[in-house]
């Protein structure tokens, strides 16, 4: 597998949808992928797993504010000349075949997921995540990523937002973000 992240549904079971899908087997990683064969990941295999927070922009679009003028809106901040962001874990899994890079698509999944891979395999954990995903809500998890994952960014060194946006949209969420 090629060394690039891949965006994907972290799962403890299996839907259909053809969406790329990591699921939680018995004794391994299942990768379902809709362009080639699944792959499977055998614990035995697996040197380390590591999970990250990311942020990305989310749907910014421009709209009308309250005060008339033209700005980016979005249902969190609407209203407001304001980017909103929204959280996802990344997960890198280190074997002695290869490494996979994966980028969740939501975090309540994703949170499912974590906590249930960690009883079967040991998580690397920096950011403490797991702890997060066992006694906070879902909205409660983003309300400490609005207000601590600047200060994470720098700790741990992560992209701060990770984005595929133009350069002048990427110049103003840094500047809202830091």
């Amino acid at each position: 597998m090629e060394e690039k992240r891949i965006q994907a549904q972290y799962l403890v079971t299996s839907i259909p949808d053809d969406v790329p899908q990591i699921i939680l087997e018995n004794d391994a990683l299942l990768i379902k992928n809709k362009s080639d064969e699944d792959i499977t990941i055998p614990f035995s295999s697996i040197d380390s797993i590591k999970i990250l927070p990311v942020n990305r922009i989310y749907n910014p679009s421009v709209g009308l504010l309250k005060d008339g003028f033209k700005g980016f809106m979005a249902h969190r901040n609407s209203g407001q000349f304001s980017i909103y962001f929204n959280y996802f874990v990344d997960l890198n899994i280190y074997t002695n075949t290869g490494n996979y890079f994966f980028e969740s698509l939501d975090l309540e999944n994703a949170s499912k997921f974590i906590l249930k891979l960690n009883d079967s395999f040991k998580v690397e954990d920096d950011v403490s995540l797991i702890d997060l995903f066992k006694t906070k809500s879902i909205n409660e998890i983003k309300d400490y990523m609005d207000k601590h994952y600047k200060d994470l960014a720098k700790t741990y060194n992560l992209e701060n937002p990770r984005t595929t946006l133009d350069e002048s949209m990427v110049r103003l969420a840094k500047n809202l973000a830091g």
